[in-house]
């Protein structure tokens, strides 16, 4: 009998949960499923460059086990370009480093302050239909993570209580106002802004 698969640590849900090939017909050509740990994978090495064995540390896995992670997400996306197939990103086992929330409303995915452990409405739309992403360790919902149609880049960040909700495509974060401690939101900028 194998050994039961060990929860993999993610930093955050990703911003989009998948993608779609250019100047192909949508569903014609097929997909591919990126697990959550192979998205965090290629996300530590590849985007922040950091070494594998740091980005096994962080994932709490062996390093070992985070090469094999890696290749594999490493193939999927050679897969999905040659052959141009869309790209899902959802599954897998995983926890979060902090609770994060998503709103059924709005779709915005969003960090608490670490004062304040309990969400009550969403902090865009004052919606109380408020899902915890991070209480799921096997996450096989892609509805628990912000739709690609929102067209999310990033985050917005309250300076002073460290609010963080998913960036809204035209709305600027200085207009929104920190619901917790009533300061005016800003900007987040990857991959060198305020991280917990």
């Amino acid at each position: 009998m194998p050994r039961p698969k060990r929860s993999r640590r993610i930093h955050r849900p990703p911003i989009a949960s998948g993608f779609m090939p250019f100047g192909t017909s949508s569903g014609t050509a097929g997909n591919v499923t990126l697990l959550f740990e192979e998205y965090e994978a290629l996300r530590l090495s590849d985007y922040e460059g950091i070494s594998q064995q740091d980005a096994a540390d962080r994932m709490e896995v062996s390093r070992p086990t985070f090469s094999r992670i890696y290749d594999q997400a490493r193939q999927k996306l050679s897969r999905a370009l040659v052959e141009g197939l869309s790209i899902t990103i959802e599954g897998g086992n995983v926890s979060f480093n902090e609770s994060w929330f998503k709103c059924k409303s709005c779709n915005t995915a969003f960090c608490l302050p670490e004062n304040q452990k309990k969400s009550g409405d969403c902090p865009v739309c004052r919606s109380a239909d408020i899902v915890d992403v991070s209480r799921k360790t096997n996450v096989i919902n892609s509805d628990l993570l912000p739709r690609p149609a929102v067209h999310q880049t990033g985050y917005c960040l309250c300076p002073r209580c460290g609010l963080r909700i998913s960036h809204q495509a035209g709305i600027p974060c200085r207009s929104l106002i920190c619901t917790h401690c009533g300061s005016a939101m800003i900007r987040e900028h990857h991959p060198f802004g305020v991280n917990s």
